[in-house]
């Protein structure tokens, strides 16, 4: 379900960990010893946080917001989109670290922290409620929006 818990710290520090250990690895002035393994270590701890907090999301509510007869049309949409984001991650990420170096984890921090606070404020909270309910409060909050928005 949406909504704050435990878990949310995790998914915009898993970025700010990243951004960090870049950080000191690049300001470090002779590449020192230490920072390799630490870069590692983050990277490791990030995959692991990012697959428990946003990397399952898109499969995780599908189930939770869209009805049955929907479901397979927004699976498309929300799985396609989140690979479209990957790559486009993968495709972006060598010439944004030579634009940024060593900032680059901090644009992708501050696109995650945006995203985090839009989902607080417009995903709806799940848990406990069934299908329809959550499908009405959708409509509710859209309809505060101008049709172009939304």
């Amino acid at each position: 379900s949406s909504g704050i818990n435990a878990e949310w710290p995790l998914r915009p520090g898993s970025f700010i960990g990243l951004a960090i250990a870049q950080k000191i690895h690049y300001g470090s002035p002779d590449g020192s010893s230490w920072t390799a393994p630490v870069s590692v270590a983050t990277v490791v701890t990030f995959i692991i946080f990012f697959a428990v907090g946003p990397g399952s999301i898109p499969w995780l509510i599908i189930a939770e917001i869209f009805t049955a007869d929907a479901r397979g049309k927004a699976s498309s949409l929300c799985v396609g989109a989140n690979w479209v984001c990957n790559l486009l991650v993968v495709l972006t990420y060598d010439q944004l670290n030579k634009a940024l170096s060593p900032n680059t984890f901090f644009l992708y921090t501050g696109i995650v922290t945006f995203f985090f606070i839009f989902t607080i404020f417009f995903v709806p909270e799940t848990k406990k409620k069934p299908v329809e309910q959550i499908v009405r409060e959708i409509k509710t909050q859209a309809e505060k929006f101008p049709p172009t928005v939304f």
